[in-house]
């Protein structure tokens, strides 16, 4: 593989004394309608919305307000973060992002907060297929290898698993991209590179970690 520099998974930290030992930390209410037109389900990965989205929360008992919040509402790329953390990010290179005015609500009132949205489409094509090695899995338990070669391949293949059995790749192999925070093109985390880091780290946040990348490889 080509010598690329470093990069780190960029997560909300959980169960620790400086977040609390809940999770997610922001909760959603009890009464959100979540198949109203602007609902936080109508987030996704592909796109960004055409809608000013109802991202509301409130503290789940025993979590903190920190700089960055855990959630589990939001299927789509990005994260809950708060003023001091927007300043930081938007000083960066990142794939297109959006940020979404958000609420948190807990015991001294309301806080205000982003909800930091990454779309990457054109990630896909960075994905070196061939290369990666895929398996079939049932309930996370690995059957066997299989083949694939391109994202059509995959979701060909894919769909005619069902949707028992899934295709997984623990490790994709991609081309590097030139952006200092960009997501997983077909799988879980979000990416920051060393100077990305640096700079998040500058601002002492709260309720961030990083975790050390294995699950992409460039070449």
């Amino acid at each position: 593989m080509e010598n690329s520099e470093k990069y780190y998974i960029l997560k909300p930290a959980v169960d620790s004394d400086e977040t609390g030992k809940a999770y997610p930390a922001a909760e959603s209410y009890d009464d959100y309608d979540f198949k109203a037109p602007n609902s936080v389900h109508n987030l996704n990965f592909r796109e960004f919305p055409d809608f000013e989205p109802d991202i509301r929360f409130k503290l789940a008992k025993g979590a903190k307000l920190t700089d960055m919040l855990s959630q589990a509402a939001i299927n789509a790329n990005g994260f809950l973060v708060n003023h001091k953390l927007k300043k930081v990010i938007e000083k960066t290179n990142t794939v297109p992002c959006k940020f979404f005015k958000a609420k948190i609500e807990f015991k001294g009132g309301i806080a205000d907060y982003y909800w930091m949205h990454l779309v990457w489409p054109d990630g896909i094509n960075f994905v070196k297929f061939p290369n990666t090695n895929f398996n079939i899995t049932e309930f996370g338990t690995v059957i066997e290898p299989i083949s694939i070669n391109s994202y059509e391949d995959l979701g060909e293949k894919q769909k005619q698993l069902g949707v028992i059995k899934m295709i997984y790749a623990e490790q994709i192999v991609m081309r590097e991209p030139n952006y200092d925070i960009w997501p997983n093109p077909i799988n879980i985390g979000i990416f920051v590179n060393e100077k990305t880091r640096h700079l998040i780290e500058s601002v002492n946040p709260s309720g961030v970690s990083f975790e050390v990348n294995n699950s992409v490889l460039f070449g």
